[in-house]
C-alpha cells in the first residue's frame, strides 16, 4: 500500500523546511510592514523637536499619504498569509502548531540515526 502524501511529508524534511521558510517570510514581511509607519513617526518626532512643540496640521490624511501606505498593507497581508500557510501546513502534517512542530522535529532530527 502506498503511503499518503501527509506521511511522505512527515517522514521527509520537506514539511519542516517549508514551515520554517513560511515563518521566516512572515517575520520578514512583519518587519517590512513596520518600515513606513516608523518613518512617519520619526518624521513627526523630528518636527516636534524642531518647532519645540506639537506641529500644526489638519490631522487628516490626504489621498497621497494613503497611497504611500499601500506597501505597508501589502506586507501586512503577506505576514498574515504566510503565518496562516505555516499553521495550515503544520496542522495538516504534524497535527500541532508551527513552532511546536519545528521544536519536536528538531529533537527528532537530533536523535535520528543515519548510519
Amino acid at each position: 500500500m502506498k503511503p499518503s502524501i501527509r506521511r511522505i511529508l512527515a517522514d521527509s524534511h520537506i514539511a519542516a523546511v517549508a514551515i520554517a521558510v513560511l515563518l521566516f517570510r512572515s517575520f520578514e514581511f512583519g518587519i517590512r510592514s513596520l518600515g513606513r509607519p516608523l518613518f512617519l513617526v520619526t518624521g513627526f518626532l523630528v518636527d516636534v523637536v524642531a518647532v519645540r512643540g506639537i506641529p500644526y496640521g489638519s490631522g487628516t490624511f490626504t489621498l497621497g499619504e494613503w497611497l504611500t501606505l499601500i506597501p505597508t498593507f501589502a506586507y501586512l497581508s503577506g505576514t498574515v498569509i504566510s503565518l496562516a500557510a505555516a499553521l495550515v501546513l503544520s496542522r495538516w502534517v504534524y497535527g500541532v502548531g508551527p513552532f511546536r512542530s519545528l521544536s519536536e522535529y528538531s529533537t527528532r532530527l537530533v536523535r535520528r540515526n543515519n548510519a
